[in-house]
């Protein structure tokens, strides 16, 4: 994209959807504060006026990201579980894995991130997640699922074998798409 004036270097645009968010605006804001350094101003001090800037302008671009109509991550995942009636502590948490694996596009899916997810759907406390032993649970479903239907859960090849790295099965996927026929 050219710039439009010698100073730009070139335009910040988020893409949601089919909706295109320009962030220009906010960094540019972002940088014309910080850039205004004075000879009294030190490393620290101006470290410290680049951090708020960019702090403020991530404030603004979710801001702006919010009143688009964006559904955040924790609603939509609600939603899903909800219209696939996914309700049991095991279920939730492959469904997450999936979900992240494959909406969010992660790399990896570590406990924690699990759990994060689930508690920003609302459904659950913060406080009751934290029970979850989400590490039992894809340990369990790396050995075998119930009545021996296999394993739900594997580690990918020329990964390390650590949980943060699983990824379904295809009878992982089968056990959530057999969840959502029954509701």
């Amino acid at each position: 994209m050219p710039a439009k004036d010698s100073k730009e270097l070139g335009g910040l645009f988020l893409r949601l959807g089919s909706q295109d968010i320009n962030l220009a605006d906010y960094t540019k804001e972002a940088s014309d504060r910080w850039l205004k350094v004075t000879s009294q101003d030190t490393w620290s001090s101006t470290l410290s006026r680049v951090r708020i800037a960019r702090q403020e302008a991530m404030e603004m671009t979710l801001e702006a990201i919010r009143s688009s109509g964006f559904p955040d991550r924790g609603t939509s995942f609600a939603r899903l579980l909800d219209s696939c009636g996914i309700e049991n502590k095991s279920d939730v948490i492959l469904a997450a894995i999936q979900y992240m694996r494959s909406v969010e596009k992660e790399g990896d899916t570590p406990p924690r991130e699990i759990r994060r997810l689930v508690v920003e759907t609302g459904k659950w406390t913060k406080r009751s997640v934290k029970k979850w032993n989400v590490s039992l649970y894809i340990g369990r479903m790396l050995e075998g699922g119930p009545g021996g239907s296999g394993s739900f859960l594997e580690y990918p090849r020329r990964r390390p074998r650590k949980n943060a790295f699983v990824v379904l099965t295809e009878a992982g996927r089968d056990h959530l798409d057999q969840l959502s026929l029954k509701r």
